[in-house]
């Protein structure tokens, strides 16, 4: 049947012609490409019907991972702030621990932010997230007591504690700590022996604690500057002031203004630079300046 053919022919002008050949092959031909294209379309029905059900699986996956994700951020952001707390609960303790000569737990002061988990993704958060938060909260409930216990010490000894320094000198913010600091006057370095906290110059400057003016006066570099001599072998030192309102010899009260911020001796601006000396030796005033 194969052999079989159809010869089309048309008439023209200039006679008869044939055009095409036709032979039964060719409708064999053309069915099984019809039905090549229509089980193709099946077959990419089939897919697509399927695809979207995947995609739309896919999306509602990436969705819940999405949650799941802010959720864990979230909790980690708490577990951030509540570690910061604990390390500044610790700090004010070890600074009331210092007011009263108590023992300190440096390693309490440490932030615990560094033991957060770095991520919240993985297979062992439950784990990972339980241990952090057991260690926050055993050292949270270790300051608790012993933040009760530096009460009643605080409550025995009150009149040592009032002596001694321990309010901030002026409101402001501290751009200068402590310790070794690149020079502000130029290259190289130097040792700063208090802490520069800035404040808008003619703030009031109060006494850290009670004590005696032992200088009032003018000094080479501090400018106009106050030292005021507490029980305990303590000093601090308020310079770079506007004004002075203290006599040497004279008592002062814990808190009691004694003069005015300034940018007097020499400074690259107006702030009050403040000192606590132990036994004549410069200390860090952080220690003794409770927030």
């Amino acid at each position: 049947m194969l052999e079989r053919e159809l010869d089309i022919f048309v008439r023209d002008g200039k006679g008869v012609r044939r055009i095409f050949t036709y032979r039964r092959w060719m409708f064999f031909c053309l069915v099984a490409g019809l039905c090549g294209l229509l089980a193709l379309g099946a077959a990419l029905w089939h897919y697509r019907a399927g695809h979207e059900g995947v995609e739309a699986r896919r999306r509602d996956a990436l969705a819940r991972l999405a949650g799941l994700k802010a959720d864990s951020l979230a909790l980690r952001e708490r577990a951030r702030r509540l570690a910061e707390e604990a390390a500044r609960i610790a700090a004010f303790n070890g600074k009331l621990a210092v007011m009263v000569d108590a023992p300190r737990d440096d390693e309490a002061a440490g932030a615990l932010t560094d033991r957060l988990p770095p991520t919240f993704l993985e297979d062992d958060l439950g784990r990972r997230l339980g241990e952090f938060l057991g260690v926050l909260g055993g050292r949270m409930a270790t300051q608790e007591a012993m933040q009760q216990e530096l009460a009643h010490l605080l409550l025995e000894r009150k009149l040592e504690f009032l002596a001694k320094p321990s309010l901030w000198p002026a409101r402001g913010y501290i751009t200068s700590g402590f310790g070794s600091r690149a020079s502000p006057f130029g290259r190289g370095g130097d040792f700063h022996n208090g802490v520069d906290i800035k404040v808008p110059k003619g703030s009031p400057v109060g006494a850290a604690g009670a004590g005696r003016v032992t200088e009032a006066g003018p000094l080479s570099g501090y400018g106009l500057r106050i030292v005021v001599a507490h029980d305990f072998g303590l000093e601090t030192v308020y310079a770079h002031l506007q004004k002075i309102e203290v006599k040497p010899g004279q008592e002062v009260k814990r808190g009691q203004r004694i003069g005015l911020s300034g940018n007097s001796g020499r400074t690259t601006g107006a702030h009050l630079h403040y000192e606590v000396r132990a036994a004549g030796t410069p200390v860090n005033p952080r220690q003794y300046m409770l927030d």
